[in-house]
């Protein structure tokens, strides 16, 4: 570092990475500085400054004095680069100090921590900080690593949503969105930075991990094989787009229709889809080697990411917990560009619009490294979709967990307290007064301690009332507007019922209510 790279990165002052410490300091407070520079991200600390940024010089301190008190005293865990720069104003030492895989100590149990503004301690016990690795630059990464075109695509999406920020000239603009750092005098992107505006090429040198594997499996096929993959290493905007035309071309959509509107039901759709894979890019270990991978079945599909749930998050908790982001530069980015909510409610959106077409919530299964979100296609159940909308316009709508508990009840049949409880992730008080409330709504009912769905059954009540005559099938096809799969299943599951018996076989086959 040249004396004017110095005085040039002196006057943009301390920050979380940056340390200006007098000369005066005991080796027991210099190891406390520089422990705590490297337990959070690490970075230079400047010796011979006084606390507005002016050389006063460090001419008495030789850099092997240093790296001897910082070994002794961070029991050898600690050894920075001393660098000497010397100028008009005196001599100042640099020390690049790395960030430590692990916390160090100095003193018995004292973990010193720089947050940036201050020096403070963490309590025994207490847990480090998780460093943000989508916040850092790699070593190796420049400017010339982002896409005109890339960051000519966030600007237009940041236009459409009305943002103050796309008028911000390209570099404001990528500082802004927390894609570059200055480092040493040099503006230099993030991870963020590549994974939302990188070159291809860029993101197969610096961050290989960043590729997606598409895999489409057909029916009927050994499920470890494939009929399609494709793999897409991109910028994050260009890979959601890219999967989403993957995933649409293969994606079934039917038609309902209620009172005056009608419903478009997507084996998968497209919101929740699009959750999926954005919480896989946010909460994914950015560290690991290993790729998303999404696997495509015409009755499931699965999005699997390095890295668990963040700590303290489990299957059994996720709809409720206070999110808990592990790259939070990455989802600032991605939330001020409109991908995400700051709030976390992006597993609240998959649950709602899964349950108001009668599918199953997303499944989590949880793996010591990694983590899979399975979003399940069941047999369309027309009915049940038409009478729930009905019952949503009828009352005002429901509440998630409304949706949680005819979702559940439809699915089980009947079910103990507990066990609501249980789906709707509630405390016990709590699932009691969304029950009661859905008893007085007239949605449940509760026999002998256990819960069943009241359900109104239109197009069943219509059905019994054509037959009071013997009909083909599609003579009850034609007078209720339903497709041949969906008459057939209704007519079943009346004769399960008991309400409607069937005769003859073949062509002659008629359908008439039990008298």
């Amino acid at each position: 570092m040249t004396w004017e790279e110095l005085l040039e990165r002196l006057s943009l002052g301390q920050d979380e990475r940056t340390l200006f410490l007098p000369p005066d300091l005991s080796p027991e407070e210099l190891a406390r500085y520089a422990a705590g520079l490297a337990n959070h991200r690490g970075g230079i600390l400047f010796l011979g400054m006084d606390g507005e940024g002016r050389v006063v010089g460090a001419s008495e301190i030789h850099p092997l004095q240093i790296t001897h008190a910082l070994f002794q005293l961070t029991q050898g865990l600690l050894l920075p680069y001393v660098e000497v720069i010397e100028g008009p104003m005196g001599r100042v030492l640099a020390l690049h100090v790395p960030q430590s895989p692990a916390a160090i100590a100095v003193g018995a149990g004292r973990v010193p921590f720089w947050d940036g503004k201050r020096l403070t301690e963490l309590r025994m016990g207490q847990a480090l900080p998780e460093p943000d690795f989508t916040a850092q630059v790699l070593p190796a990464a420049s400017l010339s690593d982002l896409d005109p075109v890339e960051v000519l695509r966030l600007r237009r999406i940041l236009e459409e949503r009305g943002s103050n920020l796309a008028a911000l000239p390209d570099l404001e603009l990528l500082f802004a969105l927390g894609l570059l750092e200055r480092v040493e005098g040099q503006d230099k992107p993030t991870v963020a930075g590549l994974l939302l505006a990188g070159t291809p090429l860029a993101l197969k040198r610096l961050l290989p991990q960043a590729e997606v594997s598409y895999y489409y499996h057909e029916a009927g096929v050994d499920p470890e094989g494939y009929a399609f993959r494709e793999d897409i290493l991109r910028s994050i905007p260009a890979l959601l787009e890219r999967l989403r035309d993957l995933i649409q071309a293969r994606n079934r959509v039917r038609y309902l229709t209620v009172g005056l509107f009608r419903l478009e039901v997507w084996d998968f759709d497209q919101e929740v889809y699009r959750e999926a894979l954005l919480n896989a890019l946010v909460h994914r270990d950015w560290q690991s080697p290993d790729a998303i991978q999404v696997h495509h079945y015409p009755d499931r599909l699965e999005v699997s990411n390095p890295g668990g749930f963040p700590p303290g998050i489990t299957p059994e908790n996720v709809l409720r917990h206070p999110p808990k982001r592990r790259n939070p530069r990455l989802a600032e980015a991605l939330y001020r560009l409109g991908y995400v909510e700051r709030a976390g409610s992006g597993v609240d959106k998959m649950y709602r619009l899964l349950l108001k077409y009668g599918k199953e919530p997303p499944e989590y299964r949880l793996f010591p490294e990694a983590l899979t979100l399975v979003l399940y296609n069941p047999e369309l159940d027309e009915a049940f979709v038409r009478e729930l909308a009905e019952a949503q316009e009828r009352l005002g709508g429901f509440s998630l967990d409304h949706l949680i508990a005819v979702g559940h009840l439809r699915r089980v049949g009947e079910a103990a307290f507990e066990e609501l409880a249980r789906a709707l992730q509630l405390p016990l008080e709590a699932t009691r007064k969304v029950l009661t409330r859905m008893e007085r709504m007239g949605l449940l009912r509760k026999e002998g301690g256990r819960y069943y769905l009241v359900r109104r059954d239109p197009l069943g009540e219509r059905a019994l009332g054509l037959l009071a005559d013997p009909l083909s099938r599609r003579e009850v096809e034609a007078q209720l507007g339903l497709t041949p799969r969906a008459t057939l299943a209704l007519l079943n599951r009346l004769i399960r019922e008991g309400k409607v018996e069937r005769t003859g076989r073949g062509t002659a086959t008629r359908y008439r209510r039990r008298v």
